[in-house]
């Protein structure tokens, strides 16, 4: 009590004292009530990241422009062998996006003209499919990782597959297995030649409903809430383009405020 009235004389005497003491009191209470708030939803869903990666690119094929704009950052996947392979790298390089080799691969199904005359095959020895993977760098010097085009013969053959993830592994690359084949050996190769690997979680396109890639879309963000991230794969040309940038243009910003990150592939491989 004595304590008390001591202390009502001084701010009597002293009123900047009462000042600061109102001050410090309402500080107090506020920071009180700031740290009681409770995590929301969006606040724990903004450890969510989302790659998009963009198979094709090597044409110049349809919505490459439109991709290329997007003001999200997208991992473009480049056709090695193409004929517009080097012209397409250069142009994801200066819109400030991430490329990574799209190999070609034997695959058990579809027209042998989806793959080419250059790619990886089965029958080739090491030292082609070596100087293949090689090639396809020179190509796209850009190039920080590698997915498979197609390839459902190769993701499941463990010998062929070892040669080529041995050989990206020299340039510090990781993989992304685009997930063409249930029987593919990915994982288990590149856990062998202790090379980052990845896996597709969701195809966005092959589609001419922008309405269905964005439901597509949504169900990639819903898979990285749960796990933390999630990987979808799009198109440029005939299989997605222009529907898929309109797609992407249109409901990143929507997600965003739903506390997805949009991320390189990379940053998921532990390169960034």
């Amino acid at each position: 009590m004595k304590k008390e009235l001591r202390l009502q004389k001084k701010l009597l005497k002293y009123p900047c004292y009462g000042v600061l003491f109102a001050l410090c009191f309402l500080l107090g209470r506020g920071a009180a009530s700031l740290s009681a708030v409770p995590v929301t939803a969006q606040t724990a869903a903004s450890s969510a990241r989302l790659a998009i990666v963009i198979d094709d690119f090597g044409y110049h094929g349809e919505g490459t422009d439109e991709m290329l704009a997007l003001s999200i950052p997208l991992t473009a996947a480049i056709m090695p062998f193409s004929e517009n392979s080097k012209e397409d790298a250069a142009a994801v390089h200066a819109a400030g996006k991430e490329a990574i080799v799209h190999m070609p691969m034997e695959s058990l199904t579809g027209k042998p003209e989806w793959v080419g005359e250059k790619g990886v095959f089965r029958r080739m020895s090491e030292e082609e499919i070596r100087n293949r993977v090689d090639e396809a760098f020179s190509i796209v010097p850009q190039a920080v990782g590698m997915n498979n085009h197609m390839g459902s013969a190769v993701m499941e053959d463990k010998k062929t597959l070892g040669v080529v993830i041995e050989e990206l592994g020299k340039r510090g690359g990781f993989f992304l297995d685009s997930m063409t084949s249930p029987k593919t050996t990915g994982a288990v190769v590149a856990g062998e030649k202790s090379v980052p690997f990845l896996e597709r979680d969701v195809f966005l396109d092959s589609t001419n409903s922008v309405e269905v890639v964005k439901q597509n879309l949504k169900k990639a963000g819903e898979k990285a809430k749960e796990q933390g991230y999630a990987i979808a794969i799009g198109h440029v040309g005939p299989e997605g383009g222009k529907i898929t940038a309109q797609a992407l243009r249109e409901l990143a910003p929507q997600m965003e405020k739903e506390g997805i990150s949009f991320v390189f592939l990379s940053e998921l491989a532990g390169r960034k």
